[in-house]
Parts: C-alpha cells; sequence; structure tokens
C-alpha cells in the first residue's frame, strides 16, 4: 500500500503558490464502521468551516474520512457519505462519496491553463507510479461540476485483493481547491454509482469571504 509521509510528494507550484494535492487517495481512504445511520429521505451536509455543502440518502452514514496517502500537507475538511450496507474491505466500508477541501496559498485565475495541466498530470504520472496496480480508465479531462472549473480522472485498482473503482474531480474556487472522490467496489459500481453521482451532482461549494 503507498503511504506517504507529510513532505515527501511532489507539491505542484502555480503561479508562484503551493497547490497540495492529495490525488491517489482512493489507494487508502478508508470509512470507520461505527455510529448509527438516519433513516428517511435524503438528508443535508453542511460543512462548519468551509461552508461546502452536499445531501446523501437518509439511510447513509455522513462522517471524516481518514487516509494514509498524501501528496504532502494536510487535508482539510474531509466528509464523506458512506453506504452503511455497502462493500466492505477488512471491516472498512470502501463504497462512498467524498468532498475534500485544500486552502491555497494564492488564488488559480485559470485552473485549465495548459500549465496547470501539466503540473497535474505531471504530480498524477508520480503517484500513478508508486502504486503500479493502478490504472487509469479514463484519462485527465477538463470538467465542471457545481459551477467550478477543473479535472477529473476515472482509476481502477486492488485493495487487499478487492478491485476497485475511484472517480476524481479536482476543481478550483480561487483559493481553494475541492477534490470530490466517488468510489466502490467493481462488483456494486453500477448500482452504487446513481446514488454517488447524486451526493456529488448536490455539491455546492461555500462562500469565499
Amino acid at each position: 500500500m503507498l503511504r506517504l509521509r507529510a513532505g515527501e510528494g511532489r507539491t505542484v507550484v502555480t503561479h508562484r503558490r503551493a497547490l497540495i494535492l492529495v490525488c491517489l487517495a482512493l489507494v487508502a481512504i478508508v470509512l470507520l464502521g461505527l455510529g448509527l445511520s438516519a433513516c428517511g429521505g435524503a438528508k443535508m451536509y453542511t460543512n462548519p468551516t468551509y461552508g461546502y455543502s452536499f445531501s446523501y440518502p437518509g439511510d447513509w452514514t455522513v462522517k471524516p474520512a481518514t487516509s494514509d496517502v498524501t501528496a504532502g500537507g494536510s487535508i482539510s475538511a474531509s466528509m464523506a457519505a458512506y453506504n452503511p450496507q455497502g462493500t466492505q474491505v477488512q471491516g472498512n466500508f470502501v463504497d462512498f462519496a467524498q468532498v475534500a477541501v485544500y486552502p491555497l496559498n494564492s488564488a488559480v485565475t485559470d485552473p485549465w491553463s495548459s500549465s496547470m495541466r501539466a503540473e497535474m498530470e505531471g504530480l498524477l504520472n508520480s503517484l500513478e507510479s508508486r502504486t503500479p496496480d493502478v490504472k487509469v480508465e479514463e484519462a485527465l479531462k477538463q470538467t465542471t461540476t457545481a459551477g467550478l472549473k477543473g479535472y477529473g480522472i476515472i482509476y481502477t485498482f486492488t485493495k487487499d485483493g478487492t478491485p476497485m473503482r475511484s472517480v476524481l474531480y479536482f476543481l478550483f474556487d480561487r483559493t481553494r481547491e475541492y477534490e470530490l472522490n466517488e468510489q466502490a467496489a467493481v462488483t456494486a459500481w453500477d448500482r452504487t454509482k446513481p446514488e454517488l453521482d447524486n451526493v456529488i451532482g448536490t455539491f455546492k461549494p461555500g462562500e469565499i469571504k
């Protein structure tokens, strides 16, 4: 399992600022199988620090996501919604939708610039090379989600012998980067993806004051 300590991963530098990306957190993000789930209709989560929000099924659970994979620096306000009846690997739930935030040192004015794309591709290639079983299913491409420009990529990988798939979005809102992740076991992907899409589809970035 890939494990990078803070400062080991490559830092992307754009417009004289350091952009820290978790990228490949899909390899090790896990959710502890604890806590109660709420029954009923859709629920809304709003982050008290950054103000971002998303809705999730009422019989799912929302709690902080943990990971032992970073590209240096610290992730902020990482929350995930998961199905407590979903796939478990080594006692951890692995079918989930996650939102994480990175405060940036300076504003990103053009997420789709050639220099930004080149830097992201370089970082992703570097991290992919450290985890041989990670395979790109759909290459990095431009995307707009929740009104924010950024990039999307789809990976497959194996976690403790279980084939997995992850759709990652890297979205930029001036001095913040949001990383959105839809992840599930391949065997659960078709039935779980519509619910994951609904979570990510309701994501709204917080106001930057």
